[in-house]
């Protein structure tokens, strides 16, 4: 696989376990958990990988006309031997086709200009700053809540975010200390219940598939997945004898998440969302002609939940981990050895009220 491909895959798991974070928050909004906003909110999160200046998806999604002022604004700062900012250079041109298109009140004889005045408007907002603050469904820093409660993981990536709902979303990360050391990313998220003031958790294992088969004998995703057992399984998460209020299914706490591969960078953004608990994968497991243990589709689908269900019944308590008190889930994270990364991002999140 080349050097492209893997950044890509790289790229591409990350954004789909961010924008599953940013669904699950917003309960299932899908207007305000677009992919443009996963990129973004990934960005911060891990510049190394989802920045602008280094992410490959990024770069396609832009327009041409934004990728013109990147380009002129890179050569006129060489030539100018100081930094030029593509959003002025774009702001000096709308003035000035604005001053010629106002000598004129005939439209249709200007429609070219207006066409071109149209398209650097919209790659001004695209490479402006505040581009997402204020439609978009977060904001940064809003309040910076600072509870007392257990922290899983003290990465340096540290994020707050006030949620429409008035809770509050922090977010840590960790990650391998290049990106192309990634072999996947995991999802931990917090769900706060207000009334009970109890926890519940789930963990989710984002992993590229090709042609909707991957291999178990993967040596990275038998690590991975041995990982999520001893946190979860092991540890008894999906054990608990005291909550039976109403329906439920089973109280699993750790999936896995097969995501389809981009095949380049200008391909939509489009993934299937099911999501396997992992303590039946052995069930689900076919054998290839050559002795390898592999998942499929057509072998999942009976028994994988779909991204939009996922996200409606964690939200609503019908699935995840037991609840845990804040004592309890103090507890759980002391006796947890320190979780290596192995090749996985890691996305922490803490949903807060």
């Amino acid at each position: 696989m080349d050097n492209e491909k893997i950044r890509i895959n790289n790229e591409w798991v990350s954004v789909n376990a961010i924008r599953e974070l940013l669904k699950i928050a917003t309960h299932g909004d899908y207007t305000k958990s677009t992919y443009d906003v996963a990129l973004e909110l990934g960005g911060e999160l891990y510049p190394e990988l989802l920045s602008e200046e280094n992410s490959l998806l990024r770069k396609e999604r832009q327009s041409t006309t934004a990728k013109e002022f990147i380009q002129r604004a890179k050569l006129k700062s060489i030539q100018a031997e100081k930094e030029i900012f593509p959003v002025d250079l774009i702001a000096e041109e709308i003035i000035d086709i604005q001053s010629l298109i106002a000598l004129e009140s005939e439209k249709r004889r200007n429609d070219q200009l207006n066409l071109r005045l149209k398209k650097l408007i919209k790659a001004k907002d695209e490479l402006g700053k505040t581009k997402h603050t204020e439609n978009q469904l977060i904001f940064r820093d809003a309040y910076n809540v600072n509870r007392k409660l257990p922290v899983l993981f003290k990465g340096q990536s540290s994020l707050d975010y006030e949620l429409p709902n008035s809770n509050n979303l922090r977010i840590r990360v960790l990650h391998p200390d290049k990106p192309e050391h990634i072999t996947g990313a995991d999802l931990v998220y917090e769900y706060h219940h207000k009334e009970s003031e109890k926890v519940s958790l789930v963990f989710i294992q984002y992993k590229i598939w090709e042609n909707k088969k991957m291999y178990l004998s993967d040596p990275r995703l038998v690590k991975q997945l041995d990982r999520l057992r001893k946190t979860t399984c092991d540890k008894g998460l999906c054990e608990c004898k005291t909550e039976n209020k109403g329906f439920r299914f089973p109280f699993c706490s750790s999936f896995l998440r097969p995501t389809d591969a981009l095949q380049s960078v200008n391909q939509n953004l489009i993934s299937t969302g099911e999501h396997i608990p992992i303590c039946v994968l052995d069930k689900l497991k076919n054998t290839g002609s050559r002795g390898g243990e592999y998942i499929d589709y057509k072998g999942i689908k009976e028994h994988s939940i779909s991204g939009l269900l996922f996200e409606e019944l964690f939200n609503r308590g019908k699935i995840g981990s037991k609840s845990f008190t804040y004592s309890e889930l103090e507890e759980y994270y002391k006796s947890l050895e320190l979780i290596e990364s192995g090749g996985s991002v890691i996305i922490y999140a803490q949903e807060l009220n």
